[in-house]
């Protein structure tokens, strides 16, 4: 379902909408009164297997696009509140153009959730494209008695999703974007990114760019490395990934990445093993000699308690114990913390 967010002079919509069964639709919401989180158990899962094109007028915009991947749960619902308003107040844009965002989630995802996010993200004066996207978690695959690194299930897919299925999922294919930004639930800007990041990395002629590095032990995916160029031993310079941008058509046609990419999800080894997605996107890069990247230190970006400082190389972790609770008000104001004290500052909406 497509969902167009549009401030209106008179009154309110009621929330009784015409719903088409697995049809998208356009419809358009305003602002009205923010009701406690309450979401009935009956309520059916939402769905959508048809894609069209989003009604943006891209005039000399990138086709690019802002995509996250959130749990059915009111935590994930606050902290994805707060991201979006990151986005609108923080990413400099021309023209008050905002680019549209892509919010896949699971199949518990309810119209409950859906109506509140929307009724609290409706406050800004930009226009807003969100779509609301189900993906199917449900898998036979089964897991092996000997391996060499788990997590759950359930994390094992969210790092398959970031390093495959993402790119090849029919709301991206079919819409054509040029590129792909990946912004976490509990992802945030803590300033003004002081540039649109599609028009920079479309400038410079980038195919991907990051904000920060992290260690991380990969045993799983060195067999898989060695195939394609000369590594003595594992990985553990990864990229922290919860944010990038990339562009798409340098995917399709690294022949090199995408056969590398084909080995990691051959006989389901992203999910029978942990193998993190930051290090897959690492190896990419690795992998392709003519990748063109760069590593935006000067990027206000934070992600839950790690706050990515200005010229820092890493992540710089904040202990702020009142931040996760704070989040439950995200929907009237934005919550963040950009800097190395527990303070915790409120923009209001």
């Amino acid at each position: 379902m497509v969902l167009i967010i549009r401030k209106k002079k008179n009154g309110f919509l009621k929330s009784s909408f015409i719903f088409f069964i697995f049809v998208p639709f356009i419809y358009y919401i305003s602002f009205h009164h923010h009701q406690s989180l309450n979401i009935p158990r009956n309520e059916t899962s939402l769905n959508l297997y048809k894609y069209n094109e989003l009604p943006i007028q891209w005039n000399n915009h990138p086709r690019g696009v802002i995509v996250t991947l959130m749990r059915s749960t009111n935590h994930s619902i606050f902290r994805i509140i707060n991201m979006i308003h990151s986005i609108v107040l923080f990413h400099s844009t021309n023209d008050q153009f905002q680019y549209p965002f892509l919010i896949f989630h699971d199949q518990n995802f309810t119209l409950s959730m859906r109506q509140y996010i929307l009724s609290c993200v409706n406050n800004h004066k930009k226009k807003l494209h969100i779509s609301f996207i189900r993906l199917n978690f449900l898998t036979d695959v089964q897991l092996p008695d000997k391996f060499i690194r788990r997590r759950k299930l359930g994390y094992h897919q969210m790092c398959r999703f970031w390093s495959y299925d993402v790119f090849y999922h029919p709301a991206i294919v079919k819409s054509n974007y040029d590129y792909l930004m990946r912004m976490d639930d509990d992802s945030y800007f803590w300033n003004k990114t002081k540039i649109d990041l599609f028009h920079y990395i479309d400038e410079k002629k980038l195919d991907y760019i990051y904000r920060s590095w992290y260690d991380e032990d990969n045993q799983a995916l060195f067999p898989i490395e060695k195939q394609f160029f000369n590594r003595k031993k594992s990985r553990t310079n990864c990229i922290y990934n919860n944010f990038f941008i990339i562009r798409l058509q340098w995917l399709y046609k690294s022949g090199r990445v995408l056969r590398f990419l084909h080995e990691l999800i051959r006989d389901d080894l992203l999910l029978r093993e942990y193998i993190g997605d930051g290090c897959i996107h690492a190896a990419m890069l690795d992998i392709d000699r003519e990748v063109k990247t760069e590593q935006l230190k000067q990027l206000p970006y934070g992600h839950n308690h790690h706050i990515m400082l200005i010229n820092r190389e890493g992540p710089y972790f904040n202990p702020s114990m009142n931040f996760s609770q704070a989040l439950t008000n995200s929907c009237n104001q934005l919550i963040f913390i950009n800097d190395n004290t527990t303070e915790i500052k409120r923009i209001k909406i």
